[in-house]
């Protein structure tokens, strides 16, 4: 069962959030009332290892408080989920590194290696510019993502194929943020394109990018899932808060008598209750799905298991995750969407913006076909790549 506390803290937030998503759509980020609430609750520490200030709440809280922030406004549940992705990023840190960013607000930044980070004694100086930083308009530190530059080039492959990546984290006011987002959809995460002038960042604030099972310095077991897979719990919970949002919406229509000339009431449509009890059905189980085997990837890493079997464990999630996203959440959206007519098209209309915001979240790269061919391969006889 998830946090009780934690839970009822999200949903008591509901009425909150929805009376601000228009200002937060127009404004393309979080409102401010919405920040000092979610701050004041104590949710951006959700995901923070314990031991060095956060909450570290379990994988069932995880997904429960994820979906209910995403059920109220879907930009406002993915800035919040990256914000908490990002928190669970300090896991990777030295804890005495990681304890300053835990205390403040909230996090945000792009991982990926666009930057550089030249070796130096004791760390690195890093520097670069960096894109889709959900939730960067209210964070007090930042992260990114750079390729380990030594005597003026990229460095070799480390042993074990260990990539020459490294994740870092800075205070907020090291970067300069674009602000230019302005999207069809997600408009109010604040996923504004930011760069950071050179700086020096010391070793133990540093981590090696591994997109695989990982190996953390705080909290526990479900932070060695990885930067990608731990972020999945949460991303792929916002998608299904998404469309839970959607089909309520569509049933309040059906409800309140929707019909075209010569048709039956919505309501009344048989092929209509078909499909609707269908995507139902298929959230329902998707969220059962989600749950097991995140947690069964858990008790693997938590059984001591060989590096191999974590591996295998960690692939699955992605693939399931995808899976959620792509071919549950997505068509669920779209269905209730088409079944609106003129309803969805008009402003201001929820169901468009569930529709808008699904077709942008589910383009996230995340949430690529390559996590089900990484998955195959082993049945297949092949080797899986190494992150």
């Amino acid at each position: 069962m998830p946090d009780s506390e934690l839970l009822q803290s999200a949903l008591d937030l509901r009425e909150l959030i929805e009376s601000e998503a228009d200002a937060i759509e127009s404004n393309c980020t979080m409102s401010k009332p919405v920040v000092e609430a979610l701050d004041k609750a104590g949710l951006f520490r959700m995901s923070t290892p314990r031991e060095i200030g956060g909450l570290e709440a379990d994988i069932t809280t995880v997904q429960a408080v994820c979906e209910a922030l995403s059920f109220a406004d879907g930009a406002t549940g993915w800035a919040f989920t990256q914000n908490t992705i990002t928190g669970a990023y300090l896991s990777y840190i030295e804890p005495e590194y990681a304890k300053p960013f835990a205390a403040l607000r909230a996090g945000a930044g792009h991982f990926a290696p666009l930057g550089v980070a030249h070796e130096e004694d004791g760390g690195y100086r890093v520097s670069g510019s960096w894109q889709f930083a959900s939730g960067s308009g209210h964070a007090e530190f930042m992260g990114g993502g750079a390729v380990v530059m030594r005597d003026g080039a990229p460095a070799p492959m480390g042993e074990g194929g260990k990539l020459p990546l490294v994740g870092f984290f800075v205070p907020a006011d090291r970067a300069t943020l674009k602000g230019n987002w302005d999207t069809m959809g997600l408009r109010g995460t604040g996923s504004f394109d930011y760069e950071i002038p050179e700086i020096f960042v010391e070793e133990g604030a540093t981590w090696n990018i591994n997109m695989g099972y990982a190996p953390h310095k705080s909290g526990g077991a479900a932070f060695a899932l990885g930067p990608q897979s731990y972020g999945g719990i949460g991303s792929t919970s916002w998608a299904i808060g998404v469309a839970c949002r959607a089909l309520h919406e569509i049933a309040e229509i059906a409800k309140a008598g929707r019909t075209r000339l010569g048709s039956l009431p919505l309501a009344e449509q048989t092929e209509f209750q078909r499909d609707f009890g269908l995507h139902q059905t298929a959230i329902e189980a998707a969220r059962i799905q989600l749950l097991a085997v995140y947690r069964e990837a858990v008790a693997t890493i938590e059984s001591g298991a060989s590096d191999a079997e974590c591996s295998g464990a960690v692939r699955r999630t992605k693939s399931h995750a995808n899976y959620i996203v792509k071919h549950v959440s997505k068509p669920a959206v779209v269905f209730a969407w088409e079944a609106s007519g003129s309803a969805g098209m008009r402003n201001p209309s929820r169901l468009q913006r569930c529709f808008r915001d699904i077709h942008i979240g589910a383009g996230h790269q995340v949430f690529d076909d390559r996590g089900y061919r990484e998955f195959a391969k082993p049945a297949l006889g092949l080797e899986p790549a190494p992150f």
